[in-house]
């Protein structure tokens, strides 16, 4: 029963500490590579896309890079395959998909 009582302690200690954690391991921007970028309606499409998107704050295109940048709202999160959705379905491809915190 001792014994027990060792392994149990710590294993309660993980949890609450995985409880307690909650939105501060949410990531509060993204960074998508995209190919096919060229032009300034392309990075207004886009804008346009995830603005309409309720986790997203702002959004931030750099055509020279081809690099996509969206803020994301305190405590709110996306995931990869809507993101990846979105841009897709919108004629562009996505090389890499990276979250920042």
């Amino acid at each position: 029963m001792n014994n027990f009582r060792y392994l149990l302690v710590p294993l309660l200690l993980c949890f609450s500490l995985t409880v307690n954690a909650g939105e501060k391991d949410l990531p509060s921007e993204i960074h998508v590579s995209v190919n096919g970028l060229v032009c300034d309606f392309c990075a207004q499409s886009i804008q346009k896309l995830f603005s309409k998107e309720e986790s997203v704050q702002a959004v931030d295109i750099n055509m020279d890079k081809g690099m996509i940048k969206i803020e994301l709202k305190d405590g709110q999160n996306i995931d990869d395959m809507r993101v990846t959705k979105l841009i897709t379905d919108s004629g562009y491809n996505v090389e890499r998909i990276n979250r920042v915190e």
